[in-house]
């Protein structure tokens, strides 16, 4: 009987880390905004000058919303978060993409990209 009421509760636990885990990244993800700092290709890493950061940026709103600039264009799209994926879905000037979520944390966010049938890994900061 003790056993299983201590499993129990071990699930219960692990449940709760998990879906505060989840809800963080979400958190995480609609905490500012995000500005490009790197690009990586081929094991080739390409570093965006201050400028070009200053011109390429997203904001994901909590409500679906998002907006950006890329190379100095404003524009406004809409993004979901797949959690069980670990995918941030958006629909913007690029049309839909999908971008799976490598890491995020307070100031970092790195993501993702298929391109042209290459991996593309985006850095940005806050």
């Amino acid at each position: 009987m003790k056993k299983i009421i201590l499993f129990t509760f071990l699930l219960i636990s692990a449940f709760q880390t998990i879906k505060a885990q989840e809800k963080d990244e979400f958190e995480l993800l609609t905490s500012g905004k995000w500005h490009l700092e790197y690009v990586e290709m081929a094991g080739q890493k390409m570093e965006l000058p201050a400028e070009m950061q200053k011109n390429n940026w997203v904001i994901f709103h909590p409500d679906g919303k998002q907006e950006g600039m890329e190379e100095g264009h404003k524009y406004t799209g809409k993004w979901e978060y797949d959690r069980s994926e670990k995918i941030i879905r958006t629909d913007d000037l690029d049309g839909r993409t999908d971008q799976k979520l490598i890491s995020v944390s307070e100031n970092k966010l790195i993501v993702s990209v298929k391109e042209q049938g290459a991996e593309m890994i985006m850095g940005m900061r806050k």
